[in-house]
């Protein structure tokens, strides 16, 4: 239990959520030019080879847009791209790197009243803003890369409203916990294994990682009937600003010992504050690439 590997942010259903209720808020001609954008990707088609394996009939540019939320983590088990300290592979064409870029998923900003004594691990903040102004700049920037900055920011918004990865406990040392990663807890509503990280139990809260075709939409349908619609996307500082705060109030809240167990209580809330985060997500998504993506 000494060993906790960092997890990403939401599972995949999280993110596909996110992506499914942000293009349900986009009309025709801003998914039409989403569409074009990612057709650049050079792992465009097989986002949609593998879209087609859960739904034969699935629409292009949806299918391209769902799939995209979760490629920032899938090439965490992708060959053709590194890690930190590892050997550089490669550059295949259309990619502007190869790295995985583990450290853009996360800001470890520290909860309540500590005051950190140097820059907080991670490169959330940094890396949302630049992408978001790579996305605005189309005639600045080539087709491939604003392709690949798309698919990085439909996942990072989704990151950035999951409150452990911008949120993270210090102790006295000054040392943080990497937002849950080194906090192991029981959890007795997971039917298959009670023992975990802190930051696991929250990636999996949104729904099974498998959900994908009608399930996934009709799931989507209904966190988006959940939240009221937001007037205006927000900034980055806004949603970090939250997250750190529901970090605090509700992810950390009540944990007492050294491997907390959960109570019905705290399950409840936390389910029921991760919903909200991924239809916050996918609708803030939405209005800010109405704006971005203005045809």
């Amino acid at each position: 239990m000494a060993f906790s590997p960092v997890a990403p942010a939401w599972n995949a259903a999280g993110h596909r959520l996110s992506a499914v209720i942000a293009w349900q808020q986009l009309d025709e001609p801003t998914r039409g030019v989403a569409g074009e954008i990612l057709r650049h990707h050079p792992d465009h088609t097989l986002w949609i080879e593998r879209a087609r394996k859960a739904d034969r009939n699935v629409d292009e540019p949806y299918a391209a847009f769902v799939e995209a939320s979760t490629w920032p983590d899938d090439i965490r088990r992708d060959h053709r791209f590194y890690k930190p300290g590892e050997p550089e592979t490669p550059l295949l064409p259309g990619f502007p790197d190869m790295q995985q870029h583990q450290d853009w998923h996360y800001v470890n900003l520290p909860v309540g009243a500590y005051s950190p004594r140097k820059r907080p691990g991670g490169a959330l903040d940094r890396q949302l803003p630049l992408l978001i102004e790579r996305i605005r700049q189309p005639a600045q920037t080539k087709e491939s890369e604003r392709a690949y900055a798309l698919a990085w920011l439909i996942h990072l918004l989704g990151d950035a409203h999951q409150p452990l990865h911008v949120g993270s406990r210090i102790d006295d040392s000054g040392d943080d916990d990497s937002g849950g990663n080194a906090l192991w807890i029981e959890n007795f509503f997971h039917p298959r294994r009670s023992s975990m990280t802190l930051h696991a139990y929250w990636d999996d809260l949104p729904g099974p990682p498998w959900l994908r075709g009608r399930q996934l939409e009709a799931t989507a349908e209904r966190l988006n009937e959940h939240i009221e619609q937001p007037q205006q996307a927000g900034n980055v500082d806004q949603w970090l600003s939250e997250s750190r705060k529901l970090a605090d109030t509700v992810a950390y809240e009540g944990l007492e010992g050294e491997v907390p167990v959960l109570s019905t209580r705290y399950h409840e809330r936390a389910t029921e504050t991760a919903r909200q985060r991924v239809a916050l997500a996918g609708k803030r998504l939405g209005l800010l690439l109405k704006e971005l993506l203005k045809p």
